[in-house]
């Protein structure tokens, strides 16, 4: 009987150590949980803090640049319209603005000229401050200009940096001159043909 009880006694603690292999592995398992436990919620934390600043700082983020972005446009409608007295503003509400001697005139104000000169050249300093893309395209961009005007707006557009390629649209031939390639449509007998390429 002793001995039978010896074997029943041995049985139990074979399977009481298999029972504390168990509980190890699952307690080494537990602790490697809790520790990336512990590191997601300080990864968390840390996410929250960024979020959190960037919150605040977004609109000191923004303000500065639509300042970049309006003294860049300020500069290119200068040298489009040949007149640097003249001070374009786009304004944090994203409007735009034209000051003249002191007095400011709102977008809706402004001439057919100024106001396609100074929608060109805010687009134009928006594209160069905030696109990677390398590909513009321009529809009649020199709508509502005198000649000097759309012929420095020509050059403008030309000297463009950090473009790959420029598609101007355009009625009138000022860009002809400066172009790689040239496609000319004209209505026949009303469908719409490349005459010349």
């Amino acid at each position: 009987g002793m001995r039978a009880q010896q074997e029943m006694l041995a049985q139990q603690q074979a399977g009481d150590e298999q029972s504390i292999v168990q509980l190890k592995r699952l307690g080494a398992t537990l602790a490697a949980a809790q520790a990336e436990q512990h590191a997601v919620a300080e990864q968390t934390a840390m996410l929250e803090t960024v979020r959190s600043m960037l919150r605040q700082a977004g609109p000191y983020i923004t303000s500065v640049l639509i300042r970049q972005i309006s003294d860049n446009a300020r500069q290119i409608f200068g040298d489009i319209m040949q007149d640097h007295s003249r001070h374009l503003a786009w304004n944090e509400d994203y409007g735009i603005t034209l000051e003249v001697d002191g007095h400011v005139r709102q977008f809706e104000q402004l001439s057919g000229g100024e106001q396609m000169t100074a929608a060109l050249a805010v687009r134009l300093a928006l594209l160069r401050e905030l696109s990677s893309i390398d590909v513009a395209f321009f529809d009649e961009p020199t709508a509502n200009l005198d000649e000097m005007r759309r012929e420095s707006l020509a050059r403008r557009i030309l000297e463009i940096k950090g473009f790959r390629q420029l598609f101007v649209i355009s009625h009138d031939d000022t860009f002809e001159q400066a172009t790689q390639n040239l496609i000319r449509v004209e209505r026949v007998n009303g469908i719409s043909q490349i005459v010349e390429g």
